[in-house]
């Protein structure tokens, strides 16, 4: 008969309202709360990765683009060359007529062509970096978001074993950040 009174006194010490035992209940707020943060987990890593991959595109893009810029600098190294070559090769009159010629279409070729393209090549390398610093830094914020959650998680999961709410109350405030860091990853244009 003690025995059977000691069960009731403790079920009647660790009644939630609702009549159910305080340990199920808590037990299952924590299991809910990790669920929902392993949801956000999963989100967060899936936008990290897919950071990761603008971020290398982006530096596959921006190599491309310095190596076209560095081709149309040698064009218009070599194209300049030529000019000053005709001129100075030129021997007598008529050649120096003919050399002027072609030394001014190869000047003309630089001045509309090769010169703005370089100009494009340069604005496009500077678009590919910017690109890529932006989602380095959504990358940022996506990684430390899944270190958040992560934290979160073995705490609220802790809290079950441990039965303990300040480890579950610790959980959810560092998976709230964890989130409120997704969160500004995903509104950072």
């Amino acid at each position: 008969m003690e025995a059977h009174r000691s069960i009731e006194r403790f079920e009647s010490g660790h009644r939630a309202g609702g009549g159910e035992l305080d340990t199920p209940h808590f037990a299952r707020q924590a299991a809910l709360v990790v669920a929902v943060m392993a949801a956000f987990l999963a989100i967060a890593t899936f936008l990290s990765n897919e950071a990761v991959k603008e971020v290398v595109t982006g530096e596959t893009d921006r190599a491309d683009t310095s190596s076209r810029l560095e081709s149309n600098q040698l064009k218009i190294d070599v194209a300049g060359g030529a000019s000053t070559m005709l001129k100075v090769l030129a021997d007598g009159p008529r050649d120096q007529a003919q050399a002027a010629v072609a030394a001014a279409a190869h000047e003309r070729r630089i001045e509309k062509e090769l010169v703005p393209a370089d100009e494009a090549l340069v604005e496009e390398m500077h678009h590919d970096e910017v690109h890529v610093d932006h989602y380095n830094d959504k990358h940022l914020l996506y990684e430390l978001a899944e270190v958040g959650l992560e934290v979160g998680i073995v705490l609220a999961t802790v809290s079950i074993i441990a039965h303990r709410r300040w480890l579950l109350g610790s959980g959810v405030a560092v998976g709230l950040i964890g989130a409120l860091l997704l969160i500004a990853g995903l509104v950072t244009v």
